[in-house]
């Protein structure tokens, strides 16, 4: 269902019947939501077409008119049949992108959700009078803070229609008019409010929280928004699907104006962050750098139907084997100040990257596109200066053109369609025979700059 009051209401009713929700995007390939069927098994699906709620293959019928002893019957009916869950039951499961070019779905518990909503609401004082702007949709994790504030506090749930967000001078506007005072946003959108001065003409005085996460916020960009909101708060939040949003934050001061870089922070509230190295041991030593990785309360409860892959990043805390305490490897490389005692983050350690604020596997949409007539072999790279999708590819026999925008259409969701197309002769492989993606990058760069 798109995002609308129905979708939430629809989510709140799948909880109270003791079931567990898992938002799709509607623009979703067919094939990817096939395969996402497949990995949960057996669901039953709700839907909006045509005006209509479609309940498991049948259009719900709503009665014109209910009395109000009919009305009555039917809530006490429902009171009775409302489902019980306890609190490490799964709550909901969001599908992200995997290497094998298949979903995965990150299963998060009631006392994730808890855990984070109630460190949330104290660590940024949420009231009943705060109103959220939401930007993320259902499918993306993001909007699980959105949602769960306005459920614990009463706050008010602003839901920014898409076509909106699209235009700058329209959200400038909404924002105002709608008299927004928290955002929780991709550091994309921001950049681009920035960038073409939306905040400036207009009257946003009721705007005071501004956070954001999903991908690495510049540090310009983070200038300017103080600049433009000098008495607003900003607060930069970090953590994968997996461990319910957010596991690392930071709530800036004055010391954003001799920052070098943006700090991912300190870890939330009932949150441990371990840098483990190459070898899997943890690293005890200040500005070295090691995969990060997060252990405590928001750490989910694996994937969804996928023992296997759970195990492979799930894993025991290394620091002792006394008890079983999980632990989960982000595959973010990082590493800890001692200048500043902040947590940094530098890049990953795979082909794994963040765009629009989605995180996305290259191996998804290389085998996506390899499945398209005229593609022979792929190699997706993201150039993080120009936040651009590549994607090389050498032809087969049949034609030298890249799929057009139908094609991917049917395999991939449009945040994940490449913006440019390299054709190559032949892949430079390394020693074992695979794909030399550095030597792909560094060849396109090099002619690229010349």
């Amino acid at each position: 269902m798109p995002k609308s009051i129905d979708a939430i209401i629809t989510l709140l009713a799948v909880q109270l019947t003791g079931n567990i929700y898992v938002p799709v995007d509607p623009e979703s390939p067919p094939k990817r939501k096939l395969a996402i069927y497949k990995t949960l098994g057996p669901c039953v699906t709700v839907q909006r077409d045509s005006g209509e709620i479609i309940f498991d293959g049948e259009v719900y019928k709503v009665p014109e008119e209910i009395s109000e002893e009919d009305f009555i019957s039917i809530e006490l009916s429902i009171l009775k049949s409302l489902g019980k869950r306890g609190t490490q039951d799964p709550l909901y499961i969001i599908f992200t992108s995997g290497t094998t070019g298949q979903p995965k779905g990150v299963t998060i518990s009631n006392a994730n959700v808890v855990d984070y909503i109630e460190w949330a609401v104290t660590t940024y004082a949420i009231t009943e009078r705060e109103v959220i702007g939401n930007q993320a949709p259902l499918f993306f994790d993001n909007s699980t803070l959105d949602l769960y504030l306005m459920l614990k506090t009463g706050a008010t749930l602003s839901l920014i229609p898409r076509e909106t967000l699209s235009f700058p001078s329209l959200l400038g506007e909404y924002l105002e008019n709608e008299k927004i005072s928290f955002l929780f946003w991709v550091p994309s959108l921001l950049a681009n409010l920035v960038k073409f001065d939306t905040f400036s003409g207009h009257h946003l005085g009721a705007l005071e929280k501004i956070l954001f996460a999903g991908e690495a916020m510049p540090l310009g960009v983070l200038k300017s928004l103080r600049s433009s909101f000098p008495n607003a708060l900003l607060s930069n939040l970090y953590g994968p699907t997996e461990i319910t949003v957010d596991a690392i934050y930071w709530i800036f001061g004055d010391e954003l104006a001799t920052l070098k870089a943006t700090p991912l922070g300190v870890p939330c509230t009932n949150h441990r962050i371990l840098f483990l190295d190459e070898e899997g041991q943890p690293i005890r030593q200040f500005d070295t750098i090691g995969e990060i990785c997060v252990a405590g309360a928001g750490v989910g409860l694996g994937y969804w139907n996928d023992a296997e892959r759970s195990d492979r990043v799930f894993i025991q805390n290394p620091e002792h084997h006394l008890y079983n305490e999980r632990v989960y490897k982000t595959g973010d490389l990082g590493y800890l100040s001692e200048a500043d005692g902040l947590i940094y983050m530098v890049g990953r350690n795979d082909d794994q990257f963040k765009h629009l604020g989605y995180r996305i596997e290259s191996g998804e949409i290389e085998t996506a596109l390899e499945q398209m007539p005229g593609i022979a072999q792929s190699c997706v790279i993201y150039d993080k200066d120009k936040n651009e999708i590549l994607a090389f590819y050498t032809a087969d026999s049949n034609s030298a053109g890249p799929p057009n925008r139908k094609a991917m259409a049917e395999l991939l969701p449009p945040y994940m369609f490449p913006r440019r197309f390299i054709l190559l002769e032949k892949f430079p492989t390394t020693a074992n025979g695979k794909k030399d993606r550095s030597l792909v990058w560094n060849q396109y760069k090099n002619q690229d700059q010349r």
